[in-house]
């Protein structure tokens, strides 16, 4: 799964304790898609109170993902035995949705039971530079084509939170 080499570099010990403040209650292990995600953090994240979580509780949606940058290079030689070195750097984001219930105590929600990935993982990638093994236009040609994508660049135990699964928020 593409996912898990995002999952790797980001969790060594098996478990991502996300949030920076004072009472967080988010705890997630990246590989079973599992853990506990309390209300407190939601409001944060989404800007909600209590009431508007209490109302809106069944329209939350989790997801975790990373970003992963990759760069190529080639060489281009002219008949003047000229070299250029063209490049070009991919940025690839893969999520996964997590299946969450609600946790209630006494008829109020008190967070978020997360239970595992839903769904494959997606992808979106951006390239920058020119196309793959292209020269500059005129006299030159290619030398050396590009090899395998070098990582240059990763981050994973990306936690986020969102009520319309449109405008995604990240938890901690």
């Amino acid at each position: 799964m593409k996912l898990e080499r995002f999952v790797g570099a980001a969790v060594a010990a098996g478990v991502l304790v996300v949030g920076g403040i004072a009472g967080a209650a988010v705890t997630f292990d990246p590989d079973a898609g599992s853990g506990f995600v309390g209300k407190g953090d939601v409001q944060l994240a989404l800007g909600w109170n209590n009431k508007t979580l209490q109302d809106n509780a069944a329209s939350v949606q989790f997801r975790f993902g990373g970003e992963e940058i990759t760069e190529v290079s080639w060489v281009c030689t002219n008949t003047n035995n000229e070299n250029t070195q063209e490049r070009a750097r991919t940025t690839t984001n893969d999520t996964q949705g997590v299946v969450a219930s609600v946790a209630r105590e006494r008829n109020q929600v008190t967070g978020f039971h997360l239970t595992g990935y839903s769904g494959s993982v997606t992808s979106s990638s951006t390239t920058e530079g020119p196309a793959l093994n292209s020269c500059p236009s005129g006299p030159w040609t290619l030398t050396s084509p590009a090899g395998d994508p070098e990582v240059i660049g990763s981050s994973g135990g990306g936690l986020e939170v969102s009520a319309d699964g449109a405008d995604w928020h990240e938890l901690g």
